[in-house]
C-alpha cells in the first residue's frame, strides 16, 4: 500500500513563501525614480503597455534610484529596473559605487530607452569655465545624493582634484531635487545647476524663465577622460534645444536602459521584449524623451549580458547575429 504523505499547512506555507517567483508568476516589479520624474513616468507607460498588449503580464512600478536599481534587480528585491549604462557596467565589473561587489545576476532587456545629457547651467553673464567652477568659491545646486546626476560630479570632483569639503570651505553646494534647484537659481542662492537630464528639459526652461541662463561647455579633456575612465558618451546639446542656446555645446551623456534579472523566465522577458519593439511608436507618447530608441541597437554591446528572452526576441529578428 502506498502510503499517503500529508504536508502540514504551516509547512506548505512556508515553502511556497520562500520558492521564488520569478519564473512563472504574473506579477512583476520594476524599479524607477521618483514619483512624478521621467523614470517614474516612463516605467509606469512602458508597464500599462506591456499589460494592454500582454494581459498575462502584470508590471507593478516602484521607486528608486540610480544607483540603487542596479542592486534591486541583483538581489531580486525588484525584477525589472531603469538603470544608466555607465552604472550597469560599473555593477557588472562591481566597480565605482559597487566596488568589490560584482552583480552577477543583472541582465540588459532593452538597451538605449533613452539618451541623457550632463548639464552644466549657469548665469548667461558668467564667462565661468569648468575649471573657474570647480576651482571653488561659487553657489552650486546639484542633484540630490547618491542620483546618476550627483555622482557625476563627483566623478568631475576627481578630475579636477577637489571635494564636497574643498567646495564648501569657500562657497556652497546645495544638495536638492529639481524643483528646489530651479527655484533657488531663479531666486540667485545658486549661481550653477550641475543635472542629467533629456532633451529638452523642462527643468531647464523653467529655471531660464526668470534669470538669463547659458550652458558651460565641457572641456575636451574632461570628455576625454570621463569616456575612457567611466564610459559616458560624448555628444552636443544642439542650438536651438532651448530658447537661450545659440550655439551647439558639447557634453557628456549617457542612456537609460532597461534591465531585469537573470531569475525572470525567459518567455516573460521575450513577451515584454515584444511589447516594446512592437510598439516603438507608442513609446513618445510615454515620454518625448523615448522618441530615438531602436530596437535594432537595443542588444548593447556585450558589456552587460542580454537575458535569455531578450536575445531570443533580438535574434529572431534579426538584429542581433
Amino acid at each position: 500500500m502506498t502510503p499517503v504523505i500529508r504536508v502540514r499547512p504551516l509547512i506548505l506555507a512556508v515553502a511556497l513563501a520562500t520558492t521564488p517567483v520569478f519564473a512563472n508568476a504574473g506579477t512583476y516589479e520594476f524599479t524607477a525614480g521618483g514619483v512624478g520624474g521621467v523614470w517614474y513616468t516612463t516605467a509606469a507607460g512602458i508597464s500599462a503597455l506591456v499589460q494592454e498588449k500582454a494581459p498575462d503580464i502584470t508590471i507593478k512600478t516602484v521607486t528608486g534610484g540610480g544607483i540603487s536599481n542596479p542592486s534591486k534587480v541583483d538581489k531580486g528585491d525588484s525584477h525589472f529596473g531603469l538603470v544608466q549604462s555607465i552604472f550597469a557596467v560599473a555593477a557588472v565589473k562591481g566597480s565605482g559605487p559597487f566596488d568589490g561587489k560584482p552583480h552577477q545576476k543583472l541582465r540588459l532587456v532593452a538597451d538605449g530607452l533613452a539618451i541623457n545629457y550632463l548639464h552644466m547651467i549657469k548665469a548667461d553673464d558668467d564667462d565661468a569655465t569648468f575649471e573657474d567652477i570647480l576651482g571653488g568659491g561659487r553657489d552650486i545646486g546639484v542633484a540630490k545624493s547618491g542620483s546618476t546626476d550627483e555622482y557625476s560630479f563627483r566623478y568631475v570632483m576627481d578630475f579636477y582634484g577637489t571635494s564636497y569639503s574643498q567646495l564648501k570651505s569657500s562657497g556652497k553646494v546645495f544638495n536638492a531635487g529639481y524643483t528646489d534647484l530651479a527655484s533657488a537659481f531663479k531666486d540667485r542662492q545658486i549661481d550653477y545647476i550641475w543635472v542629467l537630464f533629456g532633451l529638452p528639459s523642462s527643468m531647464v526652461l523653467d529655471a531660464s524663465q526668470a534669470r538669463d541662463t547659458a550652458l558651460v561647455p565641457f572641456p575636451a579633456e574632461l570628455r576625454a577622460h570621463m569616456s575612457k575612465t567611466y564610459g559616458y558618451g560624448q555628444k552636443t546639446i544642439p542650438a536651438g534645444t532651448y530658447t537661450f542656446l545659440k550655439d551647439d555645446v558639447p557634453v557628456l551623456n549617457t542612456a537609460t536602459s532597461m534591465y531585469g534579472s537573470a531569475d525572470v523566465s525567459e518567455d516573460a522577458v521575450y513577451q515584454v521584449v515584444k511589447v516594446i519593439c512592437e510598439n516603438t511608436s507608442r513609446l513618445p507618447e510615454i515620454h518625448k524623451s523615448l522618441g530615438g530608441f531602436s530596437c535594432k541597437t537595443a542588444a548593447g554591446d556585450g558589456t552587460v549580458p542580454l537575458h535569455a528572452g531578450a536575445e531570443k526576441y533580438y535574434r529572431e529578428k534579426g538584429f542581433l547575429q
